[in-house]
């Protein structure tokens, strides 16, 4: 591997003038995404009415991303005030999500507002990296000027950036072509970055000891926060830090009780949703940061091979199932209790530590491991026996050895056991399946895909049935 792709994110600083015309693009480009959804929605509606008059027609709808029909100078004379790329952009965007619904990979697009849609994306048409990192927007009919940025890293040219307002702040994100030369900590002995199977046929090759001393187990706890490793360090956020966000959190409530208060759709009530959008604001960049912090210790500890639990979060944090009795009374079902739990869990961010951690590894040729979680918590890491009865809390104290240690090390030293038994017997699961993407061409003008492309002969060909096979329903 010579090259990957490397992503970033600046703090975007502009004016009032031009967050202003970044705002009209931005509503621009949802008018042009809705509106697709809209159109799309038509025609599968008046398909399935002509389904119920002959279920065995063969009937095409379109999928293209054209947007002209959209342009009025009398219904939309605000379409005319922005770049034709940007509208452009808002069809792309509804095209790339059409496409992961007809793969199977997400639900059919959906109508946004402005709390779901609040970037622009521009292409290279529409901005340009000065050879002294300065960023120029707009055209020659639309200019914007020089968008100032906090670049807190050196990076590289893009083909596409995006921009996106959240809790009053801007930020600038984009990715681009990375070589193995300019990545840090990367090939310090002139050694190209290798894939995870060529790193675990490597770690293979070595013996069990050497293999166990160059292991890292991680395990994450909900309790305080906490990541714990099998050499024994702990990594939680700051108390400082922790005691904002409780003060936050708390005047966040006071916000949220003056919002409800505010009248619909008036500009106090655009104001108080901003004062709690910056509160909670807050909690995710402390978290982001800790993200970022904690990755970058674990893949420069040193350790060849990195385990991690291989948590369902989205499974844990499903919402208890209702209870009823045989009299249909409808019971308990411990709801409030789960709903903390599920809060607790969601701002560990236990996922994003492990996803940074992937990436960051990746890039100094470490491994990164999943293993099983079930009792790793109740587990001797001395003798192996495994009881409830194992652990009371934060202490662990093994009921048939003796062994005590804390209960985060010990769990994390069976987690470094476990990943080194699958390495050496060939089951360890190196990073999961990676998220199933679309690729699609990118075209400059507004034209369809291809003539005679129906969303039929797309969801055909993904099911695997022959093109103009009857189907009664959709």
């Amino acid at each position: 591997m010579s090259s990957f792709q490397s992503g970033v994110r600046f703090l975007a600083l502009p004016n009032p003038q031009q967050a202003a015309t970044l705002r009209r693009w931005i509503g621009c480009q949802r008018h042009i995404f809705n509106a697709k959804v809209e159109e799309d929605r038509l025609f599968v509606a008046q398909r399935r009415m002509m389904l119920r008059e002959d279920a065995d027609a063969v009937i095409r709808t379109p999928l293209d991303r054209l947007y002209a029909q959209f342009k009025d100078d009398h219904l939309t004379p605000w379409l005319s005030d922005v770049p034709s790329q940007v509208l452009r952009e808002g069809t792309y965007r509804w095209f790339n999500t059409k496409q992961r619904q007809l793969k199977g990979l997400a639900k059919a697009p959906r109508k946004r507002s402005q709390r779901d849609f609040n970037s622009v994306m521009l292409c290279s048409d529409l901005f340009e990296f000065t050879e002294d990192g300065r960023l120029i927007l707009g055209t020659a009919k639309f200019p914007v000027g020089r968008l100032h940025f906090n670049a807190h890293r050196p990076f590289g040219h893009p083909k596409m950036i995006t921009l996106r307002e959240s809790a009053g702040r801007w930020f600038v994100s984009f990715s681009y072509e990375q070589s193995v030369d300019t990545v840090e900590n990367a090939g310090k002995d002139s050694q190209l970055l290798r894939e995870p199977h060529e790193l675990a046929y490597e770690l293979g090759l070595l013996g069990e000891k050497e293999v166990a001393a160059l292991t890292l187990g991680i395990d994450r706890n909900v309790a305080d926060n906490c990541v714990a490793t099998s050499r024994g360090d702990f990594f939680l956020p700051e108390a400082v830090m922790l005691e904002r966000i409780a003060r936050k959190a708390r005047g966040a409530k006071r916000q949220q009780k003056r919002l409800a208060r505010t009248k619909k759709g008036s500009a106090n009530r655009r104001k108080a949703a901003a004062r709690v959008a910056r509160k909670y604001g807050y909690k995710a960049e402390v978290l982001r940061d800790f993200a970022h912090k904690t990755s970058l210790a674990l893949s420069d500890s040193g350790a060849k091979l990195i385990v991690f639990e291989d948590l369902k979060i989205q499974n844990m944090t499903r919402r208890p199932k209702a209870k009823q009795d045989n009299s249909g009374r409808w019971l308990r079902n411990g709801r409030a209790a789960k709903a903390g739990l599920n809060r607790s869990i969601l701002s560990s961010a236990w996922g994003r530590i492990r996803v940074m951690t992937q990436y960051k590894a990746a890039r100094r040729n470490v491994l990164v491991g999943f293993v099983r979680p079930h009792h790793s918590s109740q587990e001797c890491s001395l003798c192996g026996h495994t009881h409830p009865e194992n652990r009371h809390g934060a202490a662990f104290l093994c009921q048939r050895c003796g062994y005590a240690q804390h209960a985060d090390l010990n769990a994390a030293t069976n987690i470094a056991a476990r990943g080194v038994t699958l390495l050496r017997s060939g089951e360890l699961e190196t990073p999961p399946k990676a998220k199933k993407r679309v690729a699609v061409k990118r075209r400059t003008n507004s034209g369809s895909v291809r003539p005679g492309v129906s969303v039929e002969h797309l969801q055909d060909a993904a099911s695997g049935l022959a093109p103009g096979t009857p189907r009664t329903m959709l």
